[in-house]
């Protein structure tokens, strides 16, 4: 009797990677408690002043830019890699919009994504072709980029034009229209494309989706380059609804950004992600911005905190496991 029912035993326990899936469904709930745990908290302390409708447009408006970029680097950080120079690229290609948009709102955004683009293929095609850790490939690609929007734009901001396009995208209900489409856009190649699919193999296993078949470095080059895409997006996005490009904007950008991907329940190890919970990861940011800012806390003081729900962050979504082969 024992002799046929261990196998039995055997089959019935959960494999390693179902053990893992669980353990990220269950993960994917903290996004959603902590969210609610955040608007009750600030409810309190600052009432209507927080919870007013009025001001949680302006929430909504502020996650827009962090979650059309962050969705980006969400592609990134499930293959297993990092990019740090998104904050640099939103600039570059605000100031690229602002620059270009004097003569034609079109060729401005364009450009915008253009550049955003180019950046990413730098990017992406010296972490995979040069083997370097995309770690200092894109922190280099951060300095460079932040100081060829000193060069373009001569160290000052840049005005956009208030009509057309990009005076409309600014506003509402336009900006949340924009962040709707970019948002179910994202899903779809995230979750039900074979280009989705292959950026989870490679960031589950490289070794064995190249084995597969999987073009993985090429497939690097396409991720950094869709990353650099959502941050031309989201530098156009930012420049419309501040009405300028400025050399200074998204200054520290990139951790709000990786804190957005990271709350959201996607493990810094790869191979895991969703867009939705980088979407309420990236609300989670901007809430926390917005009610420290009405309880009167100092930009000093906002920043050790968003380091701490960093921290924590990572901590709760590690895959211990895979420590080993973070890049």
């Amino acid at each position: 009797m024992s002799t046929t029912r261990a196998p039995e035993a055997r089959s019935a326990a959960p494999t390693a990677a179902q053990r893992l899936q669980q353990r990220f469904k269950l993960q994917q709930l903290v996004p959603f408690a902590a969210l609610i745990i955040l608007f009750v908290f600030f409810s309190l302390n600052n009432g209507a002043n927080f919870y007013s409708s009025s001001n949680l447009l302006v929430v909504l408006q502020q996650t827009v830019v962090l979650a059309i970029v962050a969705y980006g680097l969400t592609f990134v950080i499930v293959s297993g890699s990092i990019d740090l120079s998104v904050g640099s690229v939103v600039a570059l290609t605000g100031v690229v919009t602002a620059t270009m948009a004097e003569d034609n709102q079109v060729l401005g955004i364009a450009a915008a994504l253009a550049v955003g683009v180019l950046a990413g293929l730098v990017n992406g095609f010296v972490f995979a072709y040069g083997k370097i850790p995309s770690f200092i490939v894109t922190l280099g690609m951060l300095q460079a980029a932040r100081g060829l929007t000193l060069v373009i734009s001569d160290g000052a901001a840049r005005p956009l034009p208030f009509d057309g396009i990009l005076g409309n995208l600014g506003l509402m209900p336009w900006i949340l229209v924009a962040g709707a489409v970019v948002t179910l856009a994202a899903v779809i190649l995230f979750q039900y494309t074979l280009f989705g699919r292959r950026v989870r193999a490679i960031g589950g296993n490289e070794r064995v989706a190249t084995l597969a078949g999987v073009p993985s470095r090429r497939l690097k080059v396409a991720v950094f380059a869709f990353s650099g895409l959502m941050a031309g997006v989201g530098g156009v996005v930012l420049a419309s609804r501040l009405g300028t490009g400025s050399p200074t904007a998204a200054t520290g950008f990139e951790l709000d950004v990786i804190a957005a991907v990271v709350i959201g329940g996607t493990p810094l190890t790869g191979g895991l992600g969703r867009i939705s919970g980088t979407l309420v990861g990236a609300v989670i940011i901007s809430m926390l911005s917005n009610g420290l800012v009405l309880m009167g806390v100092g930009d000093a003081a906002q920043q050790i905190v968003k380091g701490v729900v960093l921290a924590a962050a990572v901590f709760v979504s590690l895959e211990r496991g895979k420590i080993g082969v973070i890049k």
